[in-house]
């Protein structure tokens, strides 16, 4: 056995919780579901960014977007990355003696993944069923005397379009509407591919685990299961509604007693990822890293608050939300935003993929406040806003002093003025050329 457990970590896009441990009945995720029996479940974990780019690199540095400067997605035409000297969690596995591997999608930066400490690189884009049998050949060949190893899988699935690789859509057992969503029968048929693409993924999932089993490595395996935010659908993906930062974190490791199927309901974000991993498997941990490291909790050491409130981010992108930021106490949401809009009008009744497809948008109605308040506990689909009654003065006034403290802390680059976006540097940066050209 390794001195230090290894690891198995697998990703998916779009996901949120939509799973059968998370209460969707209809959604055929056999695989995960035994996976968060057999192991720990976080049940109040959100992500940071409800986009795939800035949450994923606020899970793999355990640092704030506003921090590490992924605040937006990294691939065209956006073209946000991580500054300089950014420290990746391959990187920081490799340091500390691990054999870095990825397997599949990654979506943190446009450079070769190489660069962030992984010292194989596998693939890239291809359907679930060839990243599991590329994962599950490495693992076949791990003998128990070989160097720990950190094997990343990054699952395409389930972004749209949910048909891709053959996959069809999957009504079984029936398909599960969200409530922000309208129970509308174009809704209904996009939800039975996204339930397609779900089971499609876990299929994958599930041969990963056989594979790890056969290996004769999984008792002393760290295997995580997460995602980057909410499903692909207004109201949830690109907005800081719950349904969009809403992610499930599911961790096993027999060897360390991470076993039973215990659910923890502290609230977690997903910037606390990285050191609660790093503390767990007995890996230094950067002394810059803004996350709150949760591994007590995980070996039952202690079952206090990890924190009372989560933060997130959100970068205008057209036709989707704009500029805002929110904080998330375990009652209460409070959204400010930067730039003007209309608030979305709820049940959404609308035809998903041509939204997703720029085609169409939700409709949306008046105009949207600057700060939006929403108490969860009554209103769970976030539709009621309540900054602006006079009762609610005192906790908008401390919920956004919270939040306008955090945004300090973070260097948040919008108290400066508006967003300056890659698009915008590089245009500013020919202008000094210009500049100087004149001189």
């Amino acid at each position: 056995m390794s001195a230090r457990p290894n690891i198995l970590m697998m990703t998916c896009h779009d996901l949120g919780q939509h799973l059968g441990c998370y209460g969707v009945e209809t959604v055929h995720s056999g695989s995960i579901d035994r996976l968060a029996r057999e192991g720990c479940r976080f049940e109040n974990y959100f992500a940071t960014a409800a986009v795939c780019s800035p949450s994923r690199g606020c899970i793999l540095t355990g640092r704030y977007p506003q921090t590490n400067g992924l605040m937006g997605l990294t691939h065209t035409p956006w073209l946000w990355s991580l500054k300089p000297g950014e420290r990746h969690l391959a990187g920081l596995l490799s340091e500390a003696g691990y054999h870095t591997t990825l397997v599949g999608f990654q979506h943190v930066t446009r450079d070769d993944p190489h660069t962030l400490g992984y010292q194989d690189v596998v693939e890239a884009l291809r359907p679930a069923p060839q990243k599991a049998s590329s994962a599950v050949e490495i693992l076949q060949h791990q003998k128990p005397t070989d160097p720990p190893f950190f094997l990343k899988v990054g699952f395409h699935e389930v972004h749209r379009r949910f048909d891709t690789g053959g996959v069809q859509p999957d009504s079984e057992k029936g398909v599960y509407v969200p409530p922000y969503l309208a129970d509308t029968e174009v809704i209904r048929n996009d939800l039975a591919g996204l339930q397609g693409a779900i089971k499609f993924m876990d299929a994958g999932v599930g041969e990963i685990l056989s594979g790890l089993e056969q290996s004769g490595l999984a008792e002393n395996t760290v295997v995580i299961f997460t995602s980057d935010h909410g499903i692909p659908y207004s109201g949830a993906k690109w907005s800081l509604f719950d349904p969009g930062l809403e992610t499930p974190l599911i961790v096993r490791w027999p060897a360390g007693g991470l076993v039973g199927g215990t659910v923890h309901h502290q609230l977690m974000s997903n910037v606390d990822f990285l050191p609660t991993l790093l503390d767990l498997v007995g890996a230094p941990i950067p002394e810059n890293v803004q996350g709150v490291g949760a591994a007590k909790i995980l070996r039952g050491e202690s079952d206090a608050p990890i924190r009372d409130a989560v933060f997130a981010e959100h970068v205008s992108q057209p036709l989707r939300d704009n500029t805002c930021r929110c904080i998330r106490t375990d009652r209460h949401k409070l959204i400010r935003y930067f730039e003007p809009g209309r608030t979305i009008v709820k049940p959404i009744d609308v035809d998903p993929q041509a939204v997703a497809e720029h085609v169409e948008r939700p409709r949306r109605d008046g105009t949207r406040p600057v700060v939006q308040l929403f108490d969860l506990k009554e209103d769970a689909i976030e539709y009621e806003n309540l900054a602006q009654n006079r009762s609610s003065a005192d906790l908008v006034e401390e919920l956004s002093n919270r939040l306008w403290q955090w945004m300090e802390e973070v260097g948040d680059p919008i108290l400066g003025g508006p967003m300056r976006t890659p698009y915008y540097e590089q245009a500013m940066g020919d202008y000094a050329r210009y500049q100087r050209s004149q001189e």
